[in-house]
């Protein structure tokens, strides 16, 4: 990534999870004073580095902006067994502790969009579809990249009472990684970085996939209930999530508030994609509609 050419302050933070047996990093950029507020959420089997295009797009595009990106348990920085996470439960609770972080950073009249990718979408509609969580605080937006409503399988549906037998007795052995960049993206650089991040472990545990299955089967019907605007970015060759259901989905929540881009030749990682700067620039547009339209 090219040096940026502009001022922007960050820091760092080590925040304990919501388990208090593992630490969560968490970094905070802003510029000015934050009148807009983005927090980046990952995905699985990577880290909050991943977004650094993205981070910078937005830092450089608003001149009184803050953007926060932290890793999961398990993942990148944090701390925690790598890729194992004893509940599900436990991303939407860290995911709500780094809202309750931010609401002491931010003025109470700053506007939040959250930009969540893959596992990361799956536990932003969690939080926002049960109703037993609250996120702390006003969103004014959400902007997803290729959601985890339906996990790929490597052995269809089959798979899901495999993962219950094992996770009986073997909850912590880890699967080997099934994919490579290349399947991510199409940019070569970007696929390359992936498969050489030593922050990426290679293999995920059988506790984590299974978890992860059954959060998605939860939320898949209560579409209709999201009632915070939101923007949907679907990649059409998608082999990680089905595309098709994340449609299927996002075609259930009220279509006022949301809007749905279909990138048929496009692989998962869309804000890595080779054309990603396009993306990132249709997503300043939806952006600007809504702080208009909510000013």
């Amino acid at each position: 990534m090219a040096k940026a050419i502009f001022p922007y302050q960050t820091e760092e933070h080590l925040l304990p999870s919501s388990d208090g047996e593992a630490s969560l990093y968490v970094k905070y950029h802003s510029r000015g004073k934050p009148r807009i507020h983005f927090l980046v959420v990952h995905g699985a089997m990577e880290h909050s580095g991943r977004h650094r295009d993205l981070v910078h797009f937005l830092l450089k595009n608003y001149n009184e902006v803050a953007v926060t990106v932290y890793d999961h348990v398990g993942h990148g920085r944090s701390g925690g067994p790598r890729l194992y996470v004893p509940s599900f439960k436990t991303y939407i609770e860290d995911f709500l502790k780094i809202g309750a972080f931010l609401q002491t950073k931010n003025d109470p009249q700053t506007k939040t969009f959250i930009c969540a990718h893959s596992l990361g979408g799956l536990i932003t509609l969690s939080c926002f579809l049960d109703a037993s969580y609250g996120w702390p605080y006003p969103i004014h937006g959400l902007i997803f990249s290729s959601p985890c409503i339906r996990p790929i399988l490597a052995l269809g549906a089959p798979s899901v009472p495999l993962l219950n037998r094992l996770n009986s007795f073997a909850s912590k052995f880890h699967l080997p990684m099934i994919y490579r960049g290349s399947d991510l993206t199409r940019d070569p650089d970007r696929a390359n970085d992936f498969d050489t991040d030593t922050l990426i472990p290679r293999s995920m545990s059988i506790r984590m996939a299974r978890e992860i299955v059954e959060g998605s089967q939860r939320i898949r019907g209560l579409s209709y209930y999201l009632r915070v605007p939101s923007l949907f970015l679907i990649a059409g060759q998608d082999k990680i999530v089905d595309s098709e259901s994340t449609t299927l989905f996002a075609h259930g929540i009220d279509k006022g508030i949301t809007q749905i881009i279909q990138y048929p030749k496009h692989h998962h990682e869309l804000w890595n994609e080779i054309d990603r700067q396009d993306i990132f620039e249709t997503m300043k547009k939806w952006l600007e509609k809504q702080l208009k339209e909510n000013p």
